[in-house]
């Protein structure tokens, strides 16, 4: 697996309850735009707003949506029996991936976080993307990862939404230079280019969702060796990324790009998260015209 995967939104409807219409037209438009992956119950999908029975149903809906990407799945929870259900109940519907952030809100110590995915990854067989998010959980060291890579042949990549270079590089050399199989994405939709150039396998980026054929170039032109067309959209979608400045959260940043590009998902998130308002909107509006994603 290498390439453009898109951490789903989830659609709601005006009560709340998941829009399974509008997600199941989200996911084709994806698969026809030619995205190399699909992954459900992600951040930006608002996994930690859904209930267990809501996570399981989006997962096996998506397993039936997903026809011709990978389909990956992601299980996180503060609670590692729980990770451990999602897990193996994606495993059983016959996802490709299972996506596992850490544990969040209480701090753990690097022998609590590595006992946590030990537990996931000697009770199942799904490959693993271990999921860095230093920002709303418990941080993975570039030595932590390391151990749990070469201990779990199961734990197969990592998804690293971490604004630092060095730590991205250090994964890759230190990690992959001793395990060739091991994937490494960005998450972050303004690393993809430098990810790819310091051998990482891809993205797993938000702003794909409403604008996949910048990504989708962008790999492309790398996969050919035309740098400098890799660069163009490099830089596009560095100043593309400025739109979670100008929103509250990933969820409305995102919603809000696809209201205005007019996808039929609606501009709703379930609490505690709120959409922005009218002025978010307008600045959003901007940004997009001025990259030539809206007229």
């Amino acid at each position: 697996m290498r390439g453009v995967i898109v951490p789903l939104v989830t659609p709601f409807n005006e009560d709340y309850s998941i829009d399974l219409q509008a997600l199941e037209e989200h996911i084709n438009y994806l698969q026809r735009a030619g995205v190399n992956g699909i992954f459900i119950n992600a951040t930006t999908g608002e996994f930690t707003s859904l209930s267990f029975e809501e996570k399981k149903l989006l997962a096996e809906k998506g397993r039936e949506m997903v026809t011709s990407t990978f389909y990956l799945v992601g299980t996180a929870s503060t609670n590692t029996f729980e990770v451990l259900e999602l897990t193996k109940h994606a495993q059983d519907i016959g996802a490709d991936y299972a996506v596992i952030a850490p544990p969040y809100y209480c701090p753990l110590s690097e022998e609590a976080l590595f006992n946590h995915y030990s537990m996931i990854a000697e009770k199942t067989d799904i490959p693993i993307i271990i999921y860095n998010i230093p920002s709303c959980a418990n941080p993975l060291s570039a030595p932590l990862i390391k151990k749990l890579a070469l201990e779990y042949s199961n734990i197969s990549g990592i998804k690293e939404t971490i604004d630092s270079v060095n730590h991205v590089r250090d994964v890759i050399f230190e990690v992959k230079g001793e395990r060739k199989d091991f994937k490494v994405f960005t998450g972050l939709d303004q690393h993809f280019l430098n990810t790819l150039l310091l051998g990482g396998d891809g993205g797993i980026m938000a702003c794909a969702n409403f604008a996949p054929e910048l990504h989708i170039a962008l790999y492309r032109a790398f996969e050919e060796k035309n740098f400098e067309k890799a660069m163009k959209y490099a830089r596009k979608l560095a100043k593309l990324s400025k739109v979670y400045d100008l929103a509250s959260s990933f969820g409305s940043a995102i919603k809000i790009a696809m209201g205005i590009r007019g996808f039929s998902i609606k501009p709703i998130l379930r609490p505690p998260y709120t959409m922005d308002g009218e002025d978010v909107r307008e600045k959003i509006k901007e940004l997009l015209s001025s990259l030539e994603l809206v007229p």
